[in-house]
């Protein structure tokens, strides 16, 4: 399979297949920072989501819901 993804590169003059696989390895490069990135962006999500599911529960509106929170701190 990879041999006909390669094979439009046939004939071409050896700067041009340089340059390509230059161009190639810098893809593979982005593409792994990209997953690196999306994984800290998922992982700061969740953080921040549980930072505000922490500061729902202190909410001074929520009286009955901090009952326990208040129990504790007493």
């Amino acid at each position: 399979m990879s041999w006909a993804v390669e094979e439009w590169k046939d004939g071409l003059p050896g700067k041009a297949l340089q340059k390509i696989q230059e161009m190639e390895v810098q893809l593979d490069k982005l593409k792994k920072e990209r997953t690196q990135k999306q994984f800290q962006l998922d992982s700061l999500e969740a953080a921040l989501q549980k930072q505000k599911q922490k500061l729902w529960w202190l909410s001074p509106g929520k009286h009955s819901l901090c009952f326990p929170l208040k129990l504790q701190i007493q």
